[in-house]
């Protein structure tokens, strides 16, 4: 395996996936609040208790905390026509 697809693969598998991972995680801990009773989410810059984007703010940060942990647990990519 060449180098290139060596260091993708550690960027890609390493990297970005704990990227993702913290990320969505420290962001759906930051938006707890949202879904607590009586909590509101700015939407257009005004306050407002939607309950669906009170839920999508803890939801979408947890589908990107899923992505970076499957992200992590791919095999590395392999190219079967490398030159190199």
């Amino acid at each position: 395996m060449t180098t290139y697809w060596r260091i993708f693969n550690f960027l890609v598998r390493r990297v970005v996936a704990m990227a993702f991972a913290v990320g969505g995680i420290l962001i759906a801990l930051d938006s707890v609040h949202a879904v607590l009773p009586g909590g509101t989410i700015n939407f257009n810059g005004l306050p407002t208790s939607d309950l669906v984007l009170r839920w999508s703010a803890i939801v979408v940060p947890l589908v990107v905390t899923a992505l970076g942990v499957a992200l992590y647990r791919v095999k590395p990519f392999t190219p079967s026509n490398s030159n190199g």
